[in-house]
């Protein structure tokens, strides 16, 4: 049965892709590749991974439930509260409950289902964009690549260096805010990873340049976000009234002409629609390009709207 809708137009010229969910069995091989990648990482004794795992509680306690945190926290900064990103599995059952559970291996195997995701990285760099504590940016270093990381919330990303220091993973994480540009990492990177990010920044479209820039030509940008239902190029907005530190959340047609204003060639860009209705989102930058239109960019003559 193909699973390839119908190209929807959405802009004059090439048209961006779309696609609907893999099927089940794809899905299911995936993730349970992946799971077996990611247990590089498991501690070498029981008594090994409850040390961890204890360890990790002491050095950075929840300060809040893991499924009841944006309710709990809504009223304080991003910044003020600390609560375990993805579930991590130590081995031997040692295993710490995170608020974004096995997302990080969900969203991987769908894209991997998709053809978007690799099942080898090894000599490839990676930037991952916001790895909060660390879920996805062991993932990706467990599938060979050498990983930089990007999070801008301190705890989260000195437990994620915990993490990675623990299980003898070599990721580098810096803690800084991506909108702090690098002008030193233009074309740097095979593969930028956002999962989960896209919707948590006020300017998507500077972030979506800047990590454009940060890519290699022949290098691919992979984003994961909630979506909108609308027709039409839409969005919706949540912004500060709405739990959840949430603002703007596409529809397939808006992330497609994001990727295309941020520099991509729209026949590059490829959105799929997730089993649960969140959008994938994939494009290869095939050669440095300056913006299509810098008009009303937020970073006026800066380096980021030229040839990168």
């Amino acid at each position: 049965m193909k699973i390839v809708k119908r190209p929807r137009r959405i802009a004059p010229g090439k048209t961006t892709k779309f696609r609907t969910a893999p099927t089940s069995a794809k899905y299911a091989e995936a993730y349970q590749f992946l799971s077996g990648k990611i247990a590089k990482w498991n501690a070498p004794t029981p008594d090994a991974a409850r040390a961890w795992l204890d360890k990790s509680h002491a050095k950075f306690p929840d300060q809040y439930g893991t499924l009841s945190h944006w309710d709990d926290a809504v009223g304080l900064e991003w910044t003020d509260f600390f609560t375990w990103g993805h579930d991590h599995d130590f081995g031997f059952g040692q295993k710490r409950d995170g608020a974004m559970m096995t997302r990080h291996l969900e969203i991987a195997a769908e894209a991997m289902s998709f053809g978007m995701l690799p099942k080898s990285l090894k000599g490839k760099t990676a930037l991952d964009i916001g790895c909060w504590t660390g879920g996805d940016l062991l993932l990706l270093s467990a599938l060979g690549a050498d990983c930089t990381a990007l999070e801008s919330h301190p705890v989260s990303a000195r437990a994620a260096r915990f993490l990675c220091k623990t299980v003898g993973c070599d990721a580098k994480i810096v803690t800084s805010d991506l909108y702090k540009d690098r002008k030193d990492w233009a074309q740097t990177f095979d593969l930028v990873y956002c999962s989960g990010v896209i919707y948590h920044v006020t300017d998507p479209l500077l972030a979506l340049r800047i990590a454009f820039a940060y890519l290699k030509p022949g290098g691919r940008l992979i984003i994961e976000t909630k979506s909108h239902s609308g027709t039409g190029a839409t969005m919706s907005y949540s912004g500060s009234i709405e739990k959840g530190w949430n603002w703007f959340a596409p529809n397939r047609q808006s992330l497609g002409r994001w990727f295309v204003d941020a520099g991509f060639e729209q026949d590059k860009v490829v959105v799929q629609k997730r089993s649960n209705g969140r959008l994938l989102a994939t494009a290869t930058k095939t050669k440095a390009a300056a913006m299509p239109d810098s008009t009303g960019f937020s970073r006026p003559g800066s380096w980021l709207t030229g040839v990168v």
